[in-house]
């Protein structure tokens, strides 16, 4: 696309039906956070169908919404670019120590935002659900396979209810295996992934609960989230596998490990020893063995 595409949606307002005025309403009003709402939300607010805005791009001869959001981010973004570190907050001029600084403060940013749309209660009635589970699966895809992987392996050292698995096809036959007694915390910074929606369907089927780590509380995946906990930073276009993002959620998550440690100290602190004496008799036999 080689024009601006905002000059494009005020030159053709006039042609565009009355729902999608409404999308293009939002947009001019809203440039800056548009990067950041997912095709839900724009959905919501605007009050029209999730189709008519993937018409909507087409209409502009785009692929899809994604690539809308990124046209309207290198509309107001000066020196926007596609490729690499530049796309985002640091630019392909930016010395080292720029970027140093700029990346330090995207995380404490990020963390800063999720502080403030974390609500106690949340945390509280996610560590009871946790607290009553037979079974806890720490899920997500992709990058925040990642970020499951770290919180099975943090909860692991005061708990041994707590189970991970990358592999997606497993995931789903582990969790046709659990049922009303089990807990699955998932992590997905869109919570409207196709992974997350099939093994959600399957998780309510089987009676167990959801705790959803995610962005966006209008997502499709919150329909199926017993305990919804939203996660700060805004991710950009072309920004895939933000780290900021899964540092916000890696956030999350030891706020809940620290609440439930806290709730089962005298356990968890056993559990604890027992763990780091695994550690120093593993470091031994290394040791014996050399």
């Amino acid at each position: 696309m080689n024009d601006n595409i905002l000059e494009i949606l005020l030159k053709n307002y006039d042609k565009f039906t009355k729902s999608e005025q409404k999308i293009v309403d939002y947009i001019l009003n809203n440039k800056k956070e548009i990067a950041s709402v997912s095709i839900t939300d724009l959905a919501a607010v605007c009050h029209v169908s999730i189709s008519t805005i993937s018409l909507f791009c087409k209409k502009l001869e785009l692929d899809g919404f994604n690539e809308f959001k990124i046209e309207i981010t290198k509309a107001i973004t000066p020196h926007f670019s596609v490729s690499g570190i530049s796309a985002g907050s640091v630019d392909k001029n930016d010395d080292v120590k720029t970027i140093i600084e700029k990346i330090y403060n995207l995380h404490q940013n990020a963390i800063m935002q999720t502080m403030q749309m974390i609500h106690p209660n949340d945390i509280k009635n996610a560590i009871n659900l946790i607290e009553k589970a037979k079974q806890v699966v720490c899920l997500g895809q992709g990058n925040h396979s990642t970020v499951a992987t770290t919180a099975f392996a943090r909860f692991s050292t005061i708990s041994n209810k707590f189970k991970t698995i990358l592999d997606s096809h497993l995931q789903l036959i582990l969790i046709s295996s659990l049922n009303k007694d089990d807990v699955i915390m998932y992590f997905s910074y869109s919570g409207a992934t196709k992974e997350f929606l099939k093994l959600a369907k399957l998780a309510k089927k089987q009676g167990c609960k959801i705790i959803l780590i995610t962005r966006f509380t209008k997502s499709p995946g919150a329909t199926y989230s017993d305990i919804l906990l939203q996660c700060g930073s805004d991710e950009k276009p072309m920004s895939f596998g933000s780290i900021a993002a899964i540092t916000a959620q890696l956030y999350i998550v030891d706020v809940l490990y620290h609440e439930l440690f806290c709730r089962n100290y005298i356990n968890s602190t056993k559990k604890r020893e027992q763990v780091a004496e695994a550690f120093s008799l593993y470091s031994m036999s290394i040791d014996n063995d050399i």
